[in-house]
């Protein structure tokens, strides 16, 4: 009598999707492992090594792998550690081969022998990894562009098959008036420099729905016309469409119209070239069936996981279209060549259906007869001749669209190879089992409504908290587990698969133990035991952590990532919510953070972020219930204000404008400038109310812009001194010495004062170095001084964002430049450098030295002067040494 345990177990290891394999250990005379013998794998393994059953069993792993590359084999010595260290050892690996990725459970139950487990975990590794660098990224470069893309790749098929000049897919918009052209295929370097020269770019471009384009829209597909002329309608010029004919030799063009239960969704038009025909048009309505599942799940199902029209078979690995009525074979995957051996050229210039078992032609034909009279043929099994003369049983789901029949198959044949063998490893099994991540288990639902689990692993235990005794006593326990919400969607889900023998998928909710919200994925299959009684073999996984990325990914894409505020997507969407007559008067108020430039230049970017993150908190937390607010770009905030009239938007403005002003960030006060504009009612477009708007603010920027910078300088400066108290004094030293050594040359009291003035702003940019760096006390680093000698620049950057301090910027950035051209930033030399900069050069460098720093000992006048003289023609202008020490160093010892 066989063992009910082996039964279920030979079940769970012929349908589980992890491939398995049991080698048989080969020992060198020391008893150490060499080698080993593949004793048993299942059909998943041969799956995933590409290979069938009778290429391994008996083989040694060195014979049987040795075309693999050298990464193939790592995981053999993960097999070794367990041969020789017992345990289990669970890791994942990464496959060339196989360009997949798995994680592999190993394990020995048994002396002399090791199991190994490949759960492939590719779409959990891609899928993580990709919802990974998305949060790291900024929505822009993610949110656009894919359905267009799968709109071009769709179109380059079908210009392939059919040898189209160009292809074009049309959509309707929602008005039903109009159409838009959005995708093109065929545009090559020639046709895209003609199109540009006649300036007609069709891509994107609406065009208006004409009575004539509608008559042909209500005949079958497809219309084929000798030419574009019945398509044009009056739409383009005539002079432009008689150069687009002399242009392009084009001929023959087919019109496929997209539509579904009475909604036409657009149309796809090919062009061919003059004197041909299209191929294989019967294809192109196979693939139309694709389009019209996207857009209708798209328009009904938002949200919902776009499934294919296959969904419910399972493992797709064979794929046949044939013509309903001749039987002709239109199209072989290359999988075929694997399963029977012979070449796709061989399969094509025979007739398939003659491959067949004489045995399996009568109930072969009456599968076509039940797909014709059904439009769907489900779990079809016959047996298909080999190369070698012997029969592989395919197991077929097909479906009937128009004359053609698009199925999908698999290989049965080896479905049953574990043995009796298996009926000893019970233990095994269970322990096999219990290495896969998530959990494998059995469901059963009796015709009288009961159901129960025959089998789970203990993953099913550790997700649900629920023991394997328990769920025995009451396998209702199980579903009591769902989050309410998700219960009623998941019965659907598990009844419609009862009915249609369809697998099963859900993502739902689970409630643990401890108050904890766990994600579950799960899917099945459904076999039929009798007449309502039905078995299900699945899988579920713990999808928490993704389910978490999807949400910060939902966030992300709303807001902004610095301030935590709603960004421009979110704020471009809210514009069409709030343009409805029930918010007017509807107000937009553009906010621009004055000084954002500046500020980043004094104090450093992490500042420049601090001034938008408490400019987002004053608006966050002083606006009314009723506003929204979004930053859209660097320094500029909209506030949409809906059923606001234009003065209260100003009062508004007003008083968030002062409570900028009160609030500083590094003793710069926040400004802004605002504009506002209001829409009254829907004969005015709101982006002209929001371009408005937004001139207004750059009016009030502009008029106040000088004061404000100007303001702006003397609070780095007023910052600067109190952050570095010693500087205020050194500026005033070195500006009397720079103004006395201009006056002995010779300058103009204009001059003068203008050299006084860069003097007293020579150091301004140190404002934005570390006190750490400039009050060490201590030598400094290589990296310190390179911050350090960044100053001039920074200097340079803060003043001339304010026009009368330009000429003084440029004196400001040449001070440390060295005569010899050894100096910083440029590297100038002799008299390439400003001369204002040589001279609050010899300033500076004298007043530093008789003063010294922190990290360096003040010098006597004397001692510094001898340096100053041995320097001259280095790193001074001999001349100017020549002139400070003949009239100004006088001064100094007197």
């Amino acid at each position: 009598m066989t063992n009910p345990h082996h039964s279920s177990y030979d079940t769970l290891l012929r349908y589980m999707p992890q491939g398995y394999v049991e080698f048989k250990v080969i020992y060198d005379d020391a008893s150490e492992p060499i080698d080993y013998e593949f004793f048993e794998v299942n059909p998943a393994f041969e799956k995933i090594m590409k290979g069938k059953r009778k290429h391994f069993i008996g083989k040694k792993v060195s014979s049987a792998l040795k075309d693999f590359e050298y990464s193939e084999r790592e995981w053999m010595i993960q097999v070794a550690h367990v041969v020789n260290e017992g345990g289990t050892v669970t890791f994942e690996h990464f496959s060339r081969r196989n360009k997949s990725w798995f994680e592999m459970s190993v394990f020995s139950e048994r002396q002399g022998f090791v199991s190994v487990m490949f759960h492939d975990i590719t779409r959990h590794v891609q899928e993580n990894n990709a919802l990974k660098q998305l949060v790291n990224v900024s929505h822009r470069f993610v949110s656009t562009g894919s359905d267009l893309l799968m709109n071009q790749q769709f179109l380059d098929q079908i210009r392939d098959f059919t040898g189209a000049k160009a292809v074009a897919l049309n959509l309707m918009e929602n008005d039903g008036e109009s159409y838009t052209t959005v995708a093109l295929s065929g545009i090559d370097e020639m046709l895209e420099r003609s199109l540009d020269i006649l300036g007609f770019h069709p891509v994107g471009r609406k065009w208006p729905m004409t009575d004539q384009r509608r008559d042909l829209f209500k005949q079958s597909n497809p219309r084929v016309f000798d030419g574009i002329d019945p398509l044009i309608d009056g739409a383009l010029p005539k002079r432009l469409i008689k150069n687009l004919l002399r242009i392009f030799s084009l001929g023959e063009v087919v019109l496929f119209k997209i539509e579904k239960d009475g909604v036409l969704y657009g149309d796809l038009t090919i062009v061919m070239e003059q004197g041909k025909q299209a191929n294989r048009l019967g294809l192109v309505e196979l693939y139309l069936v694709h389009v019209l599942q996207q857009l209708t799940k798209a328009d009904h199902q938002v949200g919902e996981t776009k499934k294919s029209m296959f969904d419910g078979f399972g493992t797709l690995d064979l794929e046949c279209i044939m013509a309903f009525n001749t039987r002709q074979v239109l199209h072989l995957n290359d999988t075929w060549e694997r399963v029977l051996g012979f070449s796709l050229d061989e399969l094509e210039n025979i007739d398939f259906l003659s491959l067949i078992h004489p045995d399996d032609e009568v109930i072969t034909e009456a599968g076509f007869a039940e797909l014709e009279e059904r439009g769907e043929l489900f779990r079809f099994v016959n047996r298909f001749r080999t190369i070698d003369d012997t029969y592989r049983s395919i197991e077929w789901h097909c479906k009937l669209q128009g004359d053609y029949i698009y199925a999908v198959a698999k290989d049965v044949t080896d479905r049953v190879q574990l043995e009796e063998k298996l009926a000893d490893r019970d233990r095994l099994l269970t322990k096999l089992s219990d290495q896969i991540p998530g959990a494998i288990y059995q469901f059963e639902l009796l015709p009288d409504g009961s159901f129960n689990f025959p089998f789970f692993s203990r993953g099913f235990e550790d997700m649900l908290g629920i023991s394997a005794e328990e769920v025995q006593r009451d396998a209702s326990l199980v579903f009591r587990r769902m989050h309410p919400d998700d219960y009623p969607h998941v019965m659907q889900s598990i009844d419609e698969s009862y009915r249609n023998l369809t697998i099963w998928d859900a993502e739902f909710r689970v409630l643990s133990e401890d108050g904890r919200t766990v994600w579950i994925l799960g899917s099945s299959r459904p076999e039929k035991i009798a007449e309502g009684h039905v078995l299900w073999h699945g899988y579920i996984g713990d999808v928490t952590e993704k389910k978490t990325y999807e949400k910060e990914i939902e966030y992300l894409s709303y807001h902004d990532q610095l301030t935590g505020i709603k960004n421009r997507r979110y704020f471009e969407e809210a514009l069409e919510r709030y343009d409805d007559e029930h918010f007017y008067p509807l107000t937009l108020i553009v906010i621009d953070i004055n000084g954002l430039k500046l500020t980043n230049d004094a104090f450093g970017h992490l500042v420049g972020d601090q001034l938008l993150v408490e400019a987002a908190n004053i608006l966050r937390n002083e606006l009314r219930a009723k506003d929204e607010v979004a930053r859209v770009g660097g320094d500029e905030f909209v506030v949409i204000s809906p059923n606001t009239t234009l003065d209260e938007a100003k009062q508004l403005s007003d008083r968030l404008g002062r409570l900028f002003h009160e609030q500083t960030v590094e003793g710069l006060p926040i400004s802004a400038s605002f504009g506002e504009a209001v829409k009254h009612d829907s004969n005015v477009e709101l982006t002209e109310v929001f371009n408005l708007a937004e001139d207004r603010m750059y009016h009030h920027k502009v008029s106040e812009k000088q004061s404000r910078r100007h303001h702006s300088i003397q609070i780095i400066m007023r910052t600067l001194y109190e952050k570095i108290p010693r500087e205020e004094a050194h500026s005033q030293r070195v500006a009397n010495l720079a103004g006395k050594l201009a006056e002995a040359m010779g300058f103009t009291s204009a001059e003068v004062n203008e050299i006084r003035t860069a003097a007293i702003l020579h150091d301004i940019g140190k404002v934005a170095i570390s006190n750490d760096i400039l009050d060490k006390p201590g030598a400094l680093t290589e990296s310190e001084w390179y911050e350090i000698k960044r100053h001039p620049e920074i200097s340079y950057n803060i003043l001339s964002t304010v026009p009368e301090y330009v000429a003084l910027s440029e004196i400001v950035l040449a001070h440390h430049e060295r005569w010899d051209g050894k100096g910083y930033p440029k590297g100038l030399s002799d008299y390439d450098i400003p001369l204002a900069s040589r001279i609050i050069a010899v300033a500076d460098t004298f007043d530093v030295m008789v003063t010294g720093r922190p990290y360096r000992q003040a010098k006597t006048i004397d001692e510094a002067l001898a340096i100053i003289k041995q320097e001259a023609g280095k790193q001074f202008d001999p001349s100017l040494v020549d002139v400070f020490f003949e009239k100004v160093v006088p001064t100094l010892q007197q």
